[in-house]
C-alpha cells in the first residue's frame, strides 16, 4: 500500500480498511510473506491475557502460520475484519477501531470481537506498529483464537475521547532513564548505577540467561565496565536510542546502541541493547535487560566480548522453558 507523499491526505478509514483487507487475504491464504512485509518491527500486540513483542519477520511469519492453521482447524470459511472508526493522529500515524467476524458459513466460530490498531507510514508504506485485540491469548505463537469481547472496552472509550490517551510517548521517558544510568558510569558510580536496577532483574546475553538478586550480583559486570574505559584514558560511555513503546502503563520496552568513545570517536561497541523498564512507586527500574555479549556467567569474567546477535524476548522465553 504505498503512499503517494504529493497527494491530499487521504481518508483514514479507506487505508485502515484496505490494510485489513489486504492482510486477512494474507492470512486465509497463509501468504506470509505478503503479510511480513505490512509490519513494522518490533511490533507490539495485546490481547485479554498477555502482551507480546514481535521482534523479527519471521516471529511474525510463525504468528500468520498458526493462526492460518487456526482457522482451518476450526472450518473457518470467512474471516472478515470492518473498519468502525479511524483518525489521523499526524501525517504518518493513523489510529483505528475495527470488529473482526470469524464465520463457519454464516454460523460464529467465535464471538465476534473489537481490535484497535497503530498504522505508521515508513518507507512509503501504511505498516502495523501496535495492536490490541479482544482474544484470549496467554501466549504466543497461538493455536486457537478465541474472541474475549469488551476487554478493553473502558480503556477504549477513554481513548477515543481524548487523543493523547492512546498515544504517550515512551522514548522521552527511555532517554531520560539512559541518560541517567549512562551519567552514573561515566561518574564510575557502582552505587547509583545498581540502584537503576530492580532486584531481582533478568540478564541476557546471545546465549546464556541469569538473575541479579542482589547489586553484588552485577559488580563484575560494572567492573568490566570500569576497566574498559580506564584501558584508554578519556574513554566515556554513550547510548543511542532506536525504539521505545509502552507495553502497559507501568511497562516499557526500549531498544539502543550502547559504545565507548573517546575524543568523539567509538573505541568499542556498539552493543545492542533491550531493556524492559517498570515504574515502582515513583521511580523508573529495569527489570530486564539483554545485550549482544558473549558473556557466559555473572562474575567469572575479565572482559566483554561482542556478539552480533541480540536473541528476541520470544528466542529467550523457549530457551528458558528448556
Amino acid at each position: 500500500m504505498p503512499v503517494d507523499t504529493d497527494a491530499t491526505m487521504q481518508d483514514p478509514h479507506a487505508i485502515y480498511q484496505e490494510w485489513l483487507d489486504v492482510t486477512s487475504a494474507a492470512v486465509v491464504a497463509a501468504d506470509n510473506d505478503t503479510f511480513v512485509t505490512m509490519v513494522s518491527y518490533p511490533m507490539i500486540m495485546r490481547t485479554a491475557t498477555a502482551v507480546a513483542v514481535i521482534e523479527t519477520p519471521e516471529e511474525m511469519a510463525a504468528d500468520i502460520t498458526n493462526l492460518s492453521a487456526a482457522l482451518r482447524d476450526q472450518q473457518v470459511t470467512d474471516y472478515i475484519r470492518l473498519v468502525k472508526q479511524a483518525r489521523y493522529l499526524d501525517e504518518t500515524t493513523i489510529e483505528g477501531w475495527h470488529t473482526t467476524y470469524v464465520l463457519r458459513n454464516a454460523t460464529s466460530v467465535t464471538p465476534n470481537y473489537n481490535n484497535r490498531m497503530i498504522l505508521r507510514m515508513l518507507d512509503g508504506q501504511w505498516k502495523l506498529s501496535e495492536s490490541e485485540n479482544e482474544i484470549a491469548a496467554e501466549r504466543f505463537p497461538m493455536t486457537i483464537l478465541r474472541g474475549a469481547p469488551d476487554t478493553f472496552k473502558e480503556k477504549w472509550a477513554a481513548a477515543k475521547a481524548d487523543i493523547v490517551a492512546t498515544q504517550a510517548r515512551a522514548e522521552p521517558i527511555y532517554k531520560a532513564f539512559l541518560k541517567s544510568l549512562t551519567a552514573a558510569v561515566n561518574a564510575h558510580d557502582f552505587e547509583i548505577w545498581s540502584g537503576h536496577y530492580t532486584y531481582p532483574h533478568s540478564i541476557h546475553y546471545d546465549a546464556t540467561d541469569h538473575t541479579a538478586h542482589t547489586p553484588a550480583d552485577v559488580k563484575a559486570f560494572f567492573d568490566i565496565m570500569m576497566e574498559t574505559m580506564k584501558a584508554k584514558p578519556g574513554t566515556r560511555m554513550e547510548r543511542v536510542v532506536r525504539y521505545a513503546e509502552f507495553l502497559s502503563d507501568d511497562r516499557i520496552v526500549g531498544y539502543h546502541d550502547t559504545l565507548m568513545t573517546r575524543d568523539g570517536k567509538p573505541n568499542f561497541g556498539p552493543v545492542k541493547c533491550r531493556f524492559l523498564l517498570t515504574l515502582t512507586g515513583d521511580r523508573w527500574a529495569c527489570s530486564s535487560v539483554t545485550n549482544s555479549l558473549s558473556q557466559e556467567t555473572l562474575s567469572d569474567e575479565d572482559e566483554f566480548r561482542l556478539s552480533v546477535t541480540l536473541p528476541t524476548m520470544r528466542a529467550i522465553q523457549q530457551r528458558m522453558r528448556k
